[in-house]
């Protein structure tokens, strides 16, 4: 009787560790899953962040462009005021006036 007690206790251990390795199993599957799903997102992200690099480098270049540009009308401003005030003061018109300078 001993003997058939201890061996339905032996078949009862079996059955829960079974039930644990694939538990266990169950678990290592999903996870290994979700590992793979964030090595797919991660591709996905690093893909767009070197993509918003180029964009930003490209943007970069242009700005750099664009301040080259409003410094060469600066200085042609610049020019078409001094012109503007030699003129002044060179007219006729403007003898004995006061004198404004264009600003």
């Amino acid at each position: 009787m001993k003997g058939d007690e201890f061996k339905t206790i032996l078949r009862d251990i079996n059955e829960k560790f079974h039930t644990l390795i694939k538990g266990q199993n169950l678990i290592n599957e999903k996870l290994d899953r979700h590992i793979e799903e964030n090595k797919e997102e991660f591709k996905e992200v690093k893909k767009e962040i070197l993509l918003i690099k180029g964009d930003v480098f490209h943007l970069k270049r242009g700005v750099s462009g664009l301040k080259g540009e409003v410094s060469s009308l600066k200085g042609e401003v610049l020019d078409l005021r001094k012109d503007l005030n030699e003129h002044r003061e060179n007219t006729e018109l403007h003898v004995g006036r006061k004198k404004k300078k264009a600003s």
